[in-house]
């Protein structure tokens, strides 16, 4: 298990058996900061899908978070009139990733970020794939 881990994600990781996920810190090459990262898993270990997963992510993180941001701002501007979000990187930071347990392509996971624009909240968005099925900002 834990080598399997170390080969996805080049270190240990901290299982949890009794619910099959593991979580650690890991370093998120898109935006070059440690993260939150829990990957909920078989009894044994993460899957192929959920590895090749994981790269993909990576490498389309900007597509991501530039097809995200008019939602993010409709959200803000509930409580911030003419919101507008003007550097995505510097204004939100992921700090928090969860992919399912899904072996098909359109795998449920979620992302949260701290923002600049409130301390207090954290925007939390669930993805189907690369679709945004909700959004949601806590505090």
């Amino acid at each position: 298990m834990m080598g399997f881990w170390n080969f996805f994600f080049g270190k240990p990781a901290k299982p949890n058996s009794a619910d099959h996920y593991f979580e650690d810190q890991w370093f998120f090459r898109p935006n070059g900061e440690l993260i939150s990262l829990i990957v909920n898993g078989q009894p044994d270990s993460p899957t192929q899908w959920q590895k090749d997963f994981f790269a993909q992510l990576e490498n389309d993180y900007s597509l991501i978070v530039t097809a995200i941001i008019p939602d993010i701002e409709d959200e803000f501007q509930n409580w911030k009139p003419a919101f507008k979000i003007v550097d995505f990187e510097r204004e939100f930071k992921l700090v928090h990733l969860e992919i399912s347990t899904c072996d098909q392509q359109s795998i449920a996971w979620e992302m949260s970020f701290e923002t600049v624009h409130d301390r207090n909240h954290i925007v939390i968005v669930g993805m189907l794939g690369y679709e945004l099925q909700y959004m949601h900002v806590y505090g």
